[in-house]
């Protein structure tokens, strides 16, 4: 009996831990079809543990975490999103990222509150992305 209690006491501690979506969307668009086709996108594939996708008029910059597994083959992934997001959007501009770092600042840049700053970080962001690969 006490071993059931600690299992289910272990279940619900883990499934406490992992309150945060696979996919998190900020946008600043009209065009909500496009958004939720890369979200599906994303959701969809197994490699992704979790993703920022920003979308902003047409621009497009998807910073994603990858599985401890897929790490090693982070820079393919990397070039297979971008080919593939710029094949099914070409009328917009692409930013795929799959560094932590791109991550982590693109996280705290949908906290961001005030919009003009985060433009201003995002154009910075995607500079650093750039220079990275």
């Amino acid at each position: 009996m006490w071993k059931s209690f600690m299992a289910l006491g272990l279940l619900l501690i883990l499934a406490g831990c992992n309150d945060r979506e696979k996919v998190v969307t900020y946008a600043l668009t009209d065009n909500v079809q496009n958004q939720q086709e890369i979200e599906k996108l994303l959701k969809e594939d197994d490699a992704i543990e979790q993703a920022n996708l920003l979308v902003i008029d047409d621009e497009l910059f998807v910073a994603m975490q990858l599985k401890p597994l897929e790490k090693w083959n982070r820079q393919k992934i990397e070039q297979d999103w971008k080919k593939k997001l710029e094949d099914k959007f070409s009328d917009s501009k692409v930013n795929v990222s799959a560094d932590f770092k791109m991550f982590w600042e693109s996280t705290k840049l949908m906290e961001e509150k005030d919009q003009k700053k985060m433009l201003k970080e995002l154009h910075a962001l995607k500079k650093l992305a750039k220079e990275e690969t």
